[in-house]
């Protein structure tokens, strides 16, 4: 019930029993009198002096969580208040939902509880202004106010528990006979390979061979070189992805694209590989994110290429693919540099761009999340079974093998499942 309703309600009430007291009289009408007009004090008291100054404060272990996981949010609440309460009602506009706990004070004026956000999907969320409601307990009188929200939180892209530890990109279906493996071998067996171990150097660039021989605990020290020899590109042109999709949901062959983005990330920031990761900003320009040779990777340059993942989306613009994918990338890129494209299917724009990037000597891998079931060496079956788009997609995908290009169908790569989403109240 409204407020104003509830007053109206309640002045009637007053008005009815006060006239029925004073033109019948009687015990029976001077106690609904006495009871509704003290109701109706009670309610200008508890919005005169009900809650002020409200404060919230949410913690969490982390601002930043892997999608499909749950993230406990602990909430502080408190308020001035000059007159007891009877109850009180906080509703959080989380990024899961709306959240309600309900309270009894009477005179407290901190409360502490928690509650569980879980299978988020990945991106940006800040929580909403929320409302804290207080009344009497008819609930004809019951005020409100608005309380703050602006905290905010990053649902990364996840990888699968059993790669996680051990390699995030396997051999056999993406990595290309171990290549990542052979480079950071080439990229150690040049300069300065070793030297003694500084406070801050990092536990996986220890090397423990050399640590055994002299006693010491040696680091391993890449050589400096002008630019990366890995590149992630995460293709977001709309014509990338044929699967039909409603953009209320999740696109299973984008988000695949994005997981396996995510696993290389990993792989190189384990291997201490630095690594460009490429995706297009809102407008469909290029953007790039780029570690550097010689150039010690951290935690913030992990979290900053998650982060990245977290906001990625499939360009709806005509001209998105076209916009991200134009020679200004690859020339850019020294000569022998090694590109991983991550896309649903391939189209014209990615077509194109691929073959500028082989004729500029550049290795490219492609890998296809959208192509399961589909022989790409097999045009004529794929032709009788499948649309004309997908059947110039194949076409395309058997000239770029022709070029050397390395395609892999990852369709059927697992990726962490997302349940839905829910808020659960866990107590204080």
């Amino acid at each position: 019930m409204s407020t104003f309703a509830g007053r109206l309600i309640n002045t009637a009430l007053i008005l009815a029993f006060g006239s029925l007291f004073v033109w019948y009289g009687g015990k029976s009408a001077l106690f609904l009198f006495v009871i509704t007009l003290l109701i109706g004090v009670s309610g200008v008291l508890i919005h005169a002096c009900g809650p002020r100054y409200i404060n919230i404060r949410r913690s969490m272990q982390s601002n930043r969580m892997l999608s499909g996981e749950t993230i406990h949010v602990r909430v502080e609440l408190e308020f001035e208040s000059r007159i007891p309460l009877l109850w009180i009602v906080l509703c959080e506009n989380t990024p899961a939902g709306v959240h309600r706990k309900c309270f009894f004070p009477g005179m407290k004026r901190q409360f502490t509880y928690q509650y569980q956000l879980s299978s988020l999907r990945r991106g940006i969320y800040e929580w909403d202004n929320g409302r804290l409601y207080w009344g009497d307990i008819f609930g004809w009188n019951t005020i409100s106010a608005e309380t703050s929200g602006g905290t905010s939180l990053i649902v990364v892209p996840s990888v699968t528990v059993t790669e996680y530890g051990e390699s995030y990109v396997t051999t056999s279906t993406v990595a290309g006979e171990g290549q990542l493996s052979e480079q950071r071998s080439l990229q150690g067996s040049r300069g300065h390979e070793f030297r003694d171990y500084q406070h801050g150097d990092p536990m996986k660039r220890i090397h423990w061979k050399s640590t055994a021989k002299t006693g010491r605990l040696q680091t391993f020290v890449p050589e400096t070189m002008e630019s990366p020899s890995l590149h992630i590109l995460v293709y977001e042109g709309q014509a990338g992805y044929g699967q039909s999709w409603d953009d209320s949901s999740d696109h299973p062959a984008f988000e695949r694209a994005v997981s396996m983005a995510a696993r290389w990330i990993h792989q190189a920031d384990m291997d201490s590989i630095p690594y460009q990761l490429w995706s297009s900003d809102r407008e469909g320009l290029a953007y790039q994110q780029t570690h550097k040779f010689g150039e010690m990777q951290s935690s913030s340059d992990l979290e900053q290429s998650l982060d990245r993942l977290a906001l990625a989306r499939i360009n709806q613009s005509s001209q998105g693919g076209a916009g991200m994918m134009n020679r200004m990338m690859l020339e850019q890129m020294s000569t022998g540099s090694r590109v991983v494209v991550l896309s649903g299917r391939m189209d014209a724009n990615l077509h194109q761009w691929v073959l500028d990037a082989v004729n500029l000597g550049i290795q490219v891998e492609v890998q296809l999340t959208e192509t399961a079931g589909t022989n790409l060496t097999d045009v004529s079956s794929a032709e009788s079974k499948l649309p004309v788009t997908q059947s110039q997609s194949v076409v395309w995908l058997e000239q770029l093998q022709h070029c050397g290009v390395q395609i892999y169908n990852v369709a059927d790569h697992p990726i962490p499942p997302v349940g839905k989403v829910v808020v659960t109240d866990v107590g204080a």
